[in-house]
């Protein structure tokens, strides 16, 4: 009995044996639990269909825990097939026996899987920020997933769980501005959190490689990230990525970006999604920018225009740490063969920047002619507000000879002035001084100039031009200049110029202004406005015309004389009157060629020796945005006068006039002819026949046509004129 026992045991004991190696080894396959194992599947939510050949029953001795793997599993999910590659479940032997939750582990992994295909069961799911994410912003995508589910005696997940995978061949877009495509990544999700690793794929033109982001799921929501970039692209999709980020490209010919960029990032986000805090870090090595534009860029402050704007190693640096926006910045830029050195350092709302310059003929500073240096430099601090406006508490150029400088300078979003509070200009020309003054706005609304020299050449071809573009709008001010010397375009300066007014809305409002040439020769000017009128009138009376008239080609070769201009204007409309007295004519090409053409050699000859004297020239004319009409413009001396009316298109730039010229002999001998009139005005001389020559001259500036016809009658407005000429001049 003892030995059936024995043999029992030990029968019971080698089958227990066997059978565990052979679970261990082979394991063993039958479809007994199929569907026990879809029942209770189902049970736990209808929408999943599990279907599978046979369950394959393995044992792992060590950990005392039986694998049960479905061969063949195929998964339904409201009816949407799910390509199952194996599905595995660890069981707890000891839990099993004791009839007690024997599950420890399920472990899932998928072939990838088409997001067309789900997109069904996306749809049925609950509302949320995903599901609005991936309905309406991803058109193509493919998902493989590799998990493994840990549970405890409760079937609750545990911290061990995590979800892992591959997502690839992957297409996003964002507010049809922002296309992302060929996206790749690899995922796992564990304990609340999800790390996405080795990131790749095109925004747009940008490439992205080696990129990873973590998305903490706790109770402050938390994204930390990495994205690496580069970009080496002129593609005209390009241009369009720069369209949608605000900058304006309509005069964008081409551009073309080759470098790189990384981007660190902290994002914390509310219970709500809303972003709590964010911190970043970027840095970026563009080896080239390059832009080309349709029509070229005029700057107030470059000498020449560009078309082309070249940014070599281009290094930024930016980051929002501790709630405060930083930048640097350092690059080349390349202006039509011009080099500027560019390094600028932004703390918060503050820019520091310095601009070095090797080029001594490129920058511009408006109204201040002055030589530059190789080296020098462009320096200074700004910041926008929050409404656009510019402000900088200093800016300043320097060399060797010259210092520009500005403090508290303050620009609206069109850049316009707004307010400042000191100038200081010091200026070489040919290594002497040519501007030394500085301008104090005070706070009791008075602008003071003050200084010993101020160079106005460029002032005078200023006021010359025809559009005026009102920096000084904002401006209402009194304002007092005081120069020792004002240098003119001409051999004659002013000297002790002072001069008191008031500007409004940056025009002037009033000027009383004086100063002299030398010993008994002055210069005097009068603006005021006319009451109950938008009309001002300025007067201007000079002993010396030359300074005042030299920017205008039509008085080119005029010297001597005496000058009074008188004008009464508004914003739309002037007219004028401009009369200079006892001058001389000398080398002047328009009229030179009327006399040659005309066969008056002896004047012609005079024009080019010791020049034409004439006792008077007066020139009538009005004018609005569009034409200037010239009422008339009389000339008579001792040896020919002239009569001439015409107009000036100022849009096109033509010029049309007409007029006669009479050698004075014969309006004398016209003149003498009058009974009496004729021995008051020019005695009991009498000449030859009477004889003058009528002409015209229209064309472009540049391009002017003068043609010259004889005539044997004088209109009665020449005549008219005439006499009223030498009545003046026989009263005087």
């Amino acid at each position: 009995m003892k030995r059936l026992g024995y043999w029992l045991l030990t029968s019971f004991f080698l089958i227990i044996t066997f059978l565990i190696f052979y679970l261990a080894i082979f394991g063993y396959e039958t479809d007994r639990f199929n569907k026990k194992i879809k029942d209770l599947v189902n049970k736990n939510d209808k929408n999943i269909n599990l279907n599978f050949d046979k369950v394959k029953i393995s044992l792992d001795v060590k950990k005392i825990t039986l694998f049960i793997k479905l061969n063949k599993p195929l998964l339904r999910y409201s009816e949407v097939v799910i390509p199952i590659k194996s599905l595995r479940a660890d069981l707890n032997l000891i839990s099993l026996i004791q009839n007690k939750n024997s599950i420890k582990r399920v472990i899932l992994n998928t072939d990838f899987i088409n997001f067309k295909k789900i997109r069904p069961i996306i749809v049925k799911s609950k509302p949320g920020n995903l599901k609005t994410i991936l309905l309406n912003n991803v058109s193509k995508s493919k998902v493989k997933i590799i998990s493994e589910i840990y549970v405890d005696k409760d079937l609750n997940l545990t911290k061990e769980t995590f979800f892992s995978g591959e997502v690839k061949d992957t297409n996003l877009e964002f507010d049809k501005k922002y296309f992302l495509s060929n996206l790749k990544f690899n995922f796992i999700y564990k304990n609340n959190s999800i790390n996405f690793a080795n990131i790749s794929g095109k925004l747009n033109e940008l490439e992205l490689y080696d990129s990873e982001i973590d998305y903490y799921l706790n109770k402050n929501y938390e994204i930390v990230g990495k994205i690496k970039s580069k970009i080496n692209s002129s593609d005209k999709t390009l241009l369009k990525l720069f369209s949608k980020t605000g900058i304006n490209i309509n005069n964008f010919s081409s551009l073309f970006i080759n470098g790189s960029a990384s981007t660190f990032f902290n994002l914390k986000l509310d219970k709500t999604l809303d972003i709590d805090e964010f911190q970043f870090e970027s840095k970026a090595s563009l080896d080239d920018v390059k832009i080309s534009f349709k029509k070229q860029i005029k700057s107030k402050i470059l000498k020449k225009n560009f078309k082309d704007l070249y940014l070599k190693n281009f290094n930024v640096q930016i980051n929002n740490f501790e709630k405060q926006i930083n930048a640097k910045i350092d690059t080349s830029i390349v202006l039509e063969n011009e080099i500027l050195k560019l390094d600028l350092v932004k703390k918060n709302k503050t820019n520091m920047f310095k601009v070095s310059l090797n080029s001594s003929d490129i920058l511009n500073i408006p109204l201040i002619k002055f030589d530059t240096d190789q080296n020098s430099y462009l320096s200074g601090t700004f910041y926008f507000d929050e409404k656009n406006n510019f402000f900088s508490e200093i800016l300043k150029y320097e060399d060797d000879k010259n210092l520009f400088e500005i403090n508290n300078l303050f620009l609206d979003k069109s850049f316009n002035l707004i307010n400042f509070e000191k100038i200081i200009v010091k200026t070489k020309l040919k290594n002497k001084f040519n501007n030394n003054f500085i301008v104090n706005n005070n706070k009791n609304k008075k602008i003071k100039i003050a200084g010993d020299i101020f160079d106005a050449e460029l002032l005078s071809e200023e006021f010359s031009k025809t559009e005026k573009n009102n920096f000084l709008k904002n401006l209402s001010r009194d304002i007092e200049i005081d120069f020792a010397e004002v240098l003119t375009n001409t051999d004659f300066p002013l000297k002790k110029f002072r001069m008191i007014g008031k500007i409004k809305k940056g025009k002037f409002e009033e000027i009383l202004g004086k100063s002299e040439f030398y010993e008994d020769k002055y210069l005097d000017i009068s603006l005021k406005k006319e009451k109950n009128s938008n009309f001002k009138v300025l007067e201007i009376f000079s002993d010396i015309p030359r300074p005042l008239i030299n920017n205008y080609k039509f008085f080119d070769g005029i010297e001597q004389g005496s000058l009074i201009y008188e004008s009464r204007f508004s914003d739309s409309f002037l007219e004028a009157e401009l009369k200079i007295d006892n001058f001389k004519l000398t080398k002047a090409p328009v009229f030179a060629k009327i006399l040659t053409l005309a066969d008056l050699k002896g004047l012609k000859d005079a024009l080019k020796g010791e020049g034409i004297t004439f006792d008077t020239m007066v020139i009538k004319y009005n004018s609005d945005k569009n034409t200037m009409n010239i009422e008339e413009i009389f000339m008579i001396g001792s040896s020919i006068s002239i009569l001439i009316d015409g107009y000036i298109d100022r849009k096109s730039g033509l010029i049309s006039i007409s007029g006669t010229l009479v050698p004075a002999k014969t309006l004398n001998t016209l003149v003498s002819k009058i009974p009496v009139l004729g021995d008051i005005l020019i005695g009991k001389k009498t000449g030859e026949g009477l004889f003058g020559v009528s002409f015209k001259i229209k064309g472009m500036q540049n391009n002017l046509k003068t043609s010259v016809n004889p005539v044997k009658t004088l209109t009665p407005r020449f005549i008219t004129r005439a006499l009223e000429s030498m009545k003046e001049k026989a009263a005087k």
